[in-house]
């Protein structure tokens, strides 16, 4: 019986995706193939930057100072977008009581002196810190994600070490609000009587407080790393804050009582609470030289093997020397395939003097080289100097 030699023969063609389903399919590839082209996903150039519009107080008490809206605890807001993505920032605050007082705070001229001779080589204890929350929206409910409390803790840290608010601006001067002699109420505040000398009020309160402030910011649409765009947002929300003046009752200013039980005394102080105007307010005083904006940059190396050929030379066999793989800067990564694809990167935070405040670097990929990182503070340069002038525009 003879056997059957013939094979059968397998047909095999090609299978071509269009440009969104190769994305989503194998992101790298998609990624490389555009990059190959000299250009990125997004469609701009390796140095291009997302066009940004910002809104600034636009959900603040404040919006109208004429009428204020006591409903309203938002004291400074600020809405950004970047390309598709919007970060929605609004700052609401406290008052806390100081439990003690520091050094600086006491009378006593020996005390003083003494915190002169030993004073603190650390000068961000002078600075506090914003609370920020970040969700990033994505159609999920429950707890926040590890990505959203390390961004969160990210912004907490690089506010103080920035030295952008110092505690002095958050330190609460109290009014006194009394009873006229005829009848109606008016709050004296201790600023508005340092330039009046016939006045002898003195309106120093032994307590003390001071404003604390949070941060409340949602990301809407997100296509790529956000810590950049949030820290944006609050650096433009931080400069539109507005402090409501606080008062306290005159008969609550300094009112103690003794009482005397089975032979022991005791003295038990009033407690009251403060009192926020409605309607007055003061601007929060920050370093506005300080003041600097984030930009974030990623390292890949270019993949020979993923290179287009030309069509017309599509049959002919192409020589791909591995030696000549080189590696490019992105800036402003965006859509999921660089994000996902890119694991070297470079976050900056800078002013438009070129004065910067932080640098980070994660080498998981590609090698980052000193011209690179030189190349990445001159463009942040640059776009710190196109940010900060958002804010007047």
């Amino acid at each position: 019986m003879a056997e059957n030699t013939a094979l059968d023969t397998i047909e095999v063609h090609p299978i071509t995706f269009p440009p969104d389903v190769l994305a989503r399919i194998s992101p790298e590839l998609s990624l490389q193939r555009h990059l190959s082209l000299g250009i990125r996903p997004c469609l701009r150039k390796y140095e291009e930057f997302r066009e940004v519009t910002i809104e600034n107080n636009t959900l603040s008490r404040y919006v109208d100072t004429e009428n204020v809206n006591a409903k309203n605890n938002i004291l400074g807001s600020n809405v950004l977008k970047s390309g598709k993505t919007i970060v929605i920032t609004s700052i609401t605050g406290g008052i806390i009581e100081e439990n003690s007082a520091s050094i600086k705070d006491l009378d006593d001229f020996g005390e003083e002196e003494l915190y002169e001779i030993t004073k603190e080589e650390n000068v961000v204890a002078n600075y506090a810190s914003i609370y920020p929350v970040v969700e990033v929206e994505r159609g999920r409910v429950g707890a926040c994600t590890d990505e959203e409390m390390t961004i969160s803790q990210k912004l907490y840290d690089s506010v103080l070490h920035s030295r952008i608010l110092p505690k002095q601006a958050l330190k609460v001067k109290a009014g006194v609000r009394s009873v006229n002699e005829d009848g109606t109420l008016s709050v004296l505040y201790p600023d508005e009587l340092e330039n009046d000398p016939s006045n002898e009020t003195n309106l120093k309160m032994k307590r003390k407080w001071s404003y604390v402030l949070y941060a409340k910011i949602i990301v809407l649409s997100r296509t790529g790393p956000v810590f950049d765009l949030c820290w944006n947002s609050l650096m433009y929300a931080l400069q539109n804050v507005k402090l409501p003046r606080a008062f306290i009752d005159e008969r609550a200013s300094d009112l103690r009582m003794t009482i005397r039980t089975r032979g022991r005394s005791a003295t038990i102080r009033e407690t009251y609470e403060i009192l926020c105007d409605q309607t007055k307010s003061l601007p929060l005083m920050i370093n506005s030289q300080n003041i600097a904006f984030a930009s974030n940059y990623g390292v890949i190396d270019l993949d020979p093997e993923s290179q287009l050929q030309d069509p017309d030379n599509a049959e002919e066999e192409v020589d791909i020397d591995m030696d000549e793989a080189r590696s490019v800067l992105i800036a402003d990564l965006d859509t999921e395939a660089e994000e996902t694809s890119i694991h070297s990167t470079i976050s900056v935070i800078a002013n438009a003097k070129g004065n910067y405040t932080q640098l980070t670097l994660v080498g998981a990929g590609a090698k980052i080289t000193p011209n690179m990182i030189k190349r990445s503070l001159l463009l942040s340069k640059v776009r710190a100097n196109d940010l900060s002038t958002r804010l007047n525009t």
